[in-house]
């Protein structure tokens, strides 16, 4: 009997790195698992992000009535909260038969976006940037769309990190 018992001891120390492997595992995704669908619930359904490192750039944009403007939806991919950010706004026209014509920027690339709501743009969340235009746009149908080009070193980012609120933390 004795001999017994300390052969099951034997097998239960045996097994704990195992068992301590699958509890940290367990905890470890717990505590991950809201993180990663805080972006995905601001994206909507039929919305596509073009990722270009930093930022991502949806394929929705809206222009809206009696402005020179044009509104795009961001998302912040790093862990730094985006306060400037410049970029070139193109006009495609797809009946244009001179290539000269079909790519036409429509914006001073040297006047950067404004944020809409909030600032400044904190990491992880999506946000609507507007950009002002060059002339009033011409409103956007199947052979005319518009699109961002940022590059990279066009992102500035904040020199102070805004304090969340006790709801906003992950």
């Amino acid at each position: 009997m004795i001999y017994q018992a300390q052969k099951n001891s034997r097998s239960i120390t045996k097994n704990m790195p195992n068992k301590l492997f699958f509890v940290y595992i367990l905890t470890f995704s717990l505590i991950l698992a809201p993180l990663c669908f805080q972006v995905y619930g601001q994206e909507e359904k039929d919305e596509k992000f073009t990722n270009i490192g930093a930022i991502a750039i949806s394929d929705k944009y809206t222009l809206p009535k009696n402005r020179r403007a044009i509104i795009f939806r961001i998302r912040n991919n790093t862990t730094r909260s985006i306060s400037q950010i410049f970029g070139k706004v193109f006009m495609i026209d797809k009946e244009a038969t001179d290539p000269r014509k079909k790519l036409l920027l429509t914006n001073n690339p040297n006047k950067g976006g404004n944020i809409l709501k909030g600032s400044p743009h904190l990491p992880g969340t999506i946000a609507e940037w507007n950009f002002v235009l060059a002339e009033k746009p011409r409103l956007a149908d199947q052979n005319i769309s518009y699109t961002l080009q940022v590059h990279p070193r066009s992102i500035f980012f904040s020199n102070v990190e805004p304090i969340r609120n006790a709801k906003e933390k992950p």
